[in-house]
């Protein structure tokens, strides 16, 4: 038998460039960058640290001057990683406050109870 199928197209031409332009392409690309930088940090591997915190920093150029991130990069630097563990404790909590809530619609008869909202549950989860 004939293997017809062994090329897949795809219709983004994005996907045959290896990066996505889309602004939620990029979110999701950060989002792992970071993962990866904080898993090996976690796991106290340090050279992984330092190539994930590069790549991180090459992806998105603004946490080059992000104070934790420069903090992050000098204890990487010194072999620091138990500093550098910490740092990533107070990363993840900055980002963890910094999340917005989503907008409430405002009170209607109906919804008369401040943690309801046109019959949905409003949670905050900055606590």
């Amino acid at each position: 038998m004939e293997n017809a199928n062994l090329l897949r197209v795809s219709g983004r031409p994005s996907a045959y460039s290896g990066s996505g332009n889309t602004p939620q392409d990029r979110q999701h690309q950060r989002r792992q960058k970071l993962l990866a930088l904080f898993d090996a940090v976690e796991h106290g591997n340090l050279e992984a640290s330092k190539l994930a915190l590069k790549t991180l920093l090459n992806f998105d150029h603004s946490l080059a001057t992000d104070a934790h991130f420069v903090r992050l990069s000098k204890a990487l630097e010194a072999g620091g990683t138990y500093l550098a563990q910490q740092l990533v404790r107070e990363i993840k909590a900055k980002f963890i406050n910094a999340t917005p809530l989503h907008a409430v619609a405002p009170k209607t008869e109906q919804a008369s109870h401040p943690y309801f909202t046109n019959g949905m549950h409003f949670v905050d989860t900055r606590a």
